[in-house]
Order: C-alpha cells, then structure tokens, then sequence
C-alpha cells in the first residue's frame, strides 16, 4: 500500500485525537501483538501504538511487514498506523 506525502499529513491530523489502541511493552513484538494491531486496523484502519520499551524504529518496519499495514507517522513513543480496509464496504476513511 502506498500513502502519498499529502495522505499521511491528513492521516496524522485525524489521529491527533485517538488514544493508543495496542501497547508494546516489556515483552516486546510478540505474535499476539501483532494480532492485536492486525484486528485493530482492520475495525478502525487508523491506529495509534504506544511502544513502552525499545525504540519505535526497530518496531516500524517489523509491524509494517507482518500486519501489511503503513506508518504514517510518529510522534515521541507512538507510532501512526495505517490500513485501508479489505471490504470496500467498510471503508471508513477517505482519502483526499
């Protein structure tokens, strides 16, 4: 999935109020984690994850890869994940 510069600046404005969903904590990236971002993504497709131990970065490219969703930003511990829904029915968010 590709997100243009634009989409991911509209993407981070509509995250500026959401909560973290998932927490990665001191166990780190486990399979259930990434069950959780996967099943959070796909009810809401714009997810914040709140990374408590390690550095977001190391993170990014694994989630991105098993839950084949996109990063669209980050800020301090928390990453901005991304994921049109599969069902174009249940597709929630637009994009400009």
């Amino acid at each position: 999935m590709k997100v243009t510069s634009k989409q991911k600046h509209y993407l981070r404005a509509l995250a500026h109020s959401l909560e973290p969903y998932v927490i990665i904590g001191k166990n780190g990236l486990t399979p259930s984690s990434i069950d959780s971002i996967t099943k959070s993504l796909a009810s809401h497709e714009l997810i914040k994850v709140r990374i408590k131990v390690g550095n977001k970065m190391e993170f990014a490219p694994m989630i991105e890869k098993e839950a084949a969703c996109c990063v669209v930003g980050s800020i301090g511990k928390i990453l901005i994940l991304y994921k049109q829904s599969d069902d174009l029915d249940k597709i929630k968010l637009k994009l400009p």
